[in-house]
């Protein structure tokens, strides 16, 4: 029987190299067991920052690309969705790399999946229930073409090093309490989403918080992240777990 996999906020090329490594290894492990017929659905900020400049990737991804592409060659079918690290995974009318090259299938954010009468609703987490503040803002010019066009021109060396320090920026500013705050609006999105009667299950990321809650609704999953937890969902036989990578 086949297994559908969910996995989110690695956060590839984030951190020092001495997690790097590490992070990167058990991710190409946990990729090596894709099988002909499952199929892996990667939910947003798998890359700590992503832009299709149409050059090739940076050099530190290549074993975990090499691992999507090696499963996608055995018949694993595997859909990437852009969190708000990596949603560039597109930047011109064409495919990029991670299409072309890798053979991955790139899906919006939301998107609906039914298995079995199932039905899922996929996010990353950072739009469900609606953007707030500034965050609204940001969101919408960074998605905007006119934007992304710009930032293409920026080419390779300079977008990369501008992206590096925005994130380390982002990582500097998050406070514990902060977190809380958007675990639980995220909980309290995924909760209002299930009430509606539309899904049973839905699953994100973002929040970096794995939890898997059964309510009279349906099921709220928070796959959690892939540096601290190495956590991940499995969908087999109906069945919807959180599981930890060991």
């Amino acid at each position: 029987m086949s297994v559908i996999y969910f996995l989110s906020d690695a956060h590839l090329g984030g951190d020092d190299e001495s997690i790097e490594s590490q992070k990167r290894q058990d991710l190409v492990a946990f990729i090596d067991q894709l099988r002909h017929g499952d199929r892996l659905y990667l939910l947003g900020d798998v890359f700590d920052f992503w832009f299709d400049f149409g050059t090739p990737p940076p050099a530190n991804h290549g074993p975990v690309l090499a691992a999507l592409a090696a499963a996608t060659d055995r018949g694993a079918s595997i859909a990437f969705m852009g969190g708000n690290h990596d949603y560039w995974a597109r930047t011109a009318r064409h495919p990029g790399y991670l299409e072309t090259i890798v053979g991955l299938e790139l899906i919006d954010d939301p998107h609906t999946l039914v298995v079995e009468g199932m039905r899922l609703l996929l996010c990353h987490g950072d739009a469900l229930g609606g953007t707030r503040g500034t965050y609204r803002v940001v969101r919408a010019v960074l998605h905007h073409p006119a934007a992304i066009f710009g930032f293409r021109l920026l080419g390779p060396r300079i977008g990369h090093w501008l992206a590096a320090r925005m994130s380390a920026l982002s990582r500097r500013s998050h406070r514990p309490e902060a977190q809380v705050i958007h675990e639980d609006r995220l909980r309290s999105a995924a909760r209002a989403v299930l009430s509606s009667d539309r899904y049973d299950v839905v699953v994100a990321g973002h929040v970096h918080r794995p939890e898997l809650l059964t309510t009279d609704d349906g099921i709220y999953l928070n796959l959690g992240d892939w540096i601290e937890h190495r956590t991940y969902g499995r969908l087999e036989g109906g069945k919807l777990t959180l599981e930890k990578f060991n």
